[in-house]
């Protein structure tokens, strides 16, 4: 069989990292409001701006944030993050089948 095990290793290796770029630019897509991500951050910045600093009231344009974010974390979280992961494990699997494969012909050489 022919496959490039550099390759593949690589993939695996870049697929992950960009998981990893993607839960610390926005998050895991888990909770309403990452605030350990860029896009957490950029919310919890905007709800101060939004908020009267006396009464802690916000401001009702706050609501359609909420909405657009919570929208955001569930298509990223369902489809991106889901998908990477699940591209990565398929790589990772198909690689450690074709090297047992290999293993298993080399050793009825021996």
């Amino acid at each position: 069989m022919l496959y490039d095990k550099a390759g593949m290793t690589q993939l695996i290796a870049d697929l992950r990292q960009y998981h990893s770029d993607l839960v610390a630019v926005a998050g895991d897509g888990t909770s309403a409001v990452d605030t350990s991500s860029d896009l957490g951050q950029a919310y919890s910045q905007l709800k101060s701006a939004w908020s009267d600093p006396s009464s802690g009231q916000e401001n009702g344009a706050l609501e359609a944030v909420i909405a657009a974010k919570n929208d955001w974390d569930t298509a990223y979280a369902d489809k991106c993050l889901t998908t990477l992961d699940a591209v990565a494990t398929a790589v990772e699997n198909a690689l450690n089948n074709a090297l047992a494969a290999d293993a298993k012909v080399g050793q009825s050489f021996a």
